[in-house]
């Protein structure tokens, strides 16, 4: 799914030569509008809202509030330019600028950054309509129609002024393997789900919510995750599909009428007995050993493990693949995240950083094509997080912020987690 708005070029300001609405005074012309040459809403904001922000902040959509007109931006002006200028928004949490080039990186530059800034330093002046341009990008392959479209069996219903995890099974059944070229989640309601975390494999939603492994996780303004040419992601015979959402009607009044929710997955598959040029699967790096004490604030958590293990192509065995992204996860006590892999001279090639953890954002980051990792048998996959386990750093439950404890490995939303997600793809003709 592309994020949502308009990208249309809008009407031009009134034509400066029309009748001001008085006579005019013998030989003099008409004065001309004034022409800024400072930063505008129009001219500079606009483009990078429109191409940045406008997946969520539209009415109806995830975001708090619209900013899909320059009255809506303004009324949030020193919000905005603060979200903006401490990274908090567009939510993208990994850092390239030591590591792997990443496809669709939503952060601003810094150029953008400083546009931002100067346009709140001169009074968020709204310029000329007809200054507008929209930021040109890179166009989505046309893939036509989804081959699955599943849902859970039934609607659930939603809670007034509520935030939970639910998960949900789905309706989709795997007797053969199955190869995904795309897939996305549409959510019925977009404005109450804040993020969804889909999985497959042979378990079901235990009572803790809990699902088996993750295949795609979707968030606010997210687009349809189209794998390169070639590529298709193994769904293995007999798996089952299940979806952990996180609902969020927090901004509903209590005993609200709110609706049920029927979201819905779609997949774009090959053909029956077609195969990939490349398969790509996913194998999941985490520990179980976690302890977390009460009032750490720099707890670790991690290890490693040699390639030939965690390689995981069709079929087992080994076979030489490459690493084409991670999807990084933990809970709420979560601070940093960093997978790399160690080749056997020692040199460590960083996987992905993410310096300051928010689970609030749990994302996929796939790497670009020039900037995949060659995998041998030799190498080691070394991952790290950190915790922190203050009062601070619990997170808030019915409106109440929780009060620490000894925190463990677990599914459950109160338990932590140090879990990476590597996507590896490896050549057919190799298997």
């Amino acid at each position: 799914m592309q994020p949502a708005g308009t990208n249309a070029q809008p009407a031009g300001a009134a034509d400066p030569a029309a009748d001001s609405g008085g006579a005019g005074v013998s030989g003099m012309q008409d004065t001309p509008p004034a022409t800024s040459t400072g930063v505008t809403y129009h001219a500079d904001i606009r483009p990078v809202i429109e191409a940045r922000c406008l997946g969520c902040h539209v009415e109806g959509g995830s975001g708090p509030f619209p900013l899909d007109t320059y009255e809506a931006v303004d009324a949030f002006g020193g919000l905005v330019v603060d979200a903006v200028m401490t990274r908090r928004m567009p939510p993208w949490l990994a850092d390239s600028s030591n590591c792997r080039k990443l496809k669709h990186d939503q952060r601003l530059t810094d150029d953008q950054l400083a546009l931002f800034e100067q346009w709140m330093a001169e009074g968020f002046e709204e310029g000329d309509p007809a200054t507008y341009s929209p930021i040109v990008e890179a166009q989505a392959p046309d893939i036509g129609e989804p081959t699955i479209v599943a849902t859970a069996a039934r609607p659930y219903q939603l809670r007034a002024n509520y935030e939970e995890y639910v998960c949900l099974e789905l309706d989709a059944s795997f007797p053969e393997d199955t190869y995904v070229t795309a897939m996305d989640l549409v959510p019925e309601h977009e404005e109450f789900v804040h993020h969804a975390i889909v999985s497959s494999g042979s378990g079901r939603c235990s009572a803790l919510g809990t699902v088996a492994e993750n295949i795609y996780s979707h968030r606010p303004g997210a687009r349809t995750l189209v794998f390169e040419e070639g590529d298709a992601l193994l769904i293995p015979a007999g798996s089952q599909l299940a979806v952990e959402f996180h609902y969020n009607t927090l901004f509903t009044e209590r005993g609200a009428d709110v609706p049920t929710d029927q979201s819905a997955l779609r997949l774009w598959t090959l053909p029956a007995g077609q195969t990939p040029q490349r398969v790509i699967t996913r194998y999941p790096f985490h520990d179980l050993t976690i302890s977390i004490p009460v009032g750490a604030t720099d707890a670790t958590a991690g290890g490693s493990v040699g390639m030939g293990t965690a390689s995981s192509p069709p079929g087992g065995g080994w076979a030489t693949g490459e690493i084409i992204g991670v999807t990084p996860h933990m809970h709420a006590l979560g601070k940093s995240f960093n997978e790399l892999v160690r080749k056997a001279d020692g040199t460590e090639v960083c996987l992905i950083d993410v310096p300051d953890w928010d689970w609030e954002w749990q994302l996929d980051y796939f790497f670009t094509e020039e900037d995949v990792v060659q995998t041998e048998r030799s190498d080691t996959l070394i991952q790290r997080c950190a915790y922190s386990n203050t009062a601070a750093d619990q997170p808030v439950v019915d409106g109440v912020q929780q009060s620490p404890s000894f925190t463990r490995f677990g599914q459950d939303s109160a338990d932590e987690m140090c879990l990476g997600y590597v996507w590896f793809r490896y050549n057919w003709s190799d298997l």
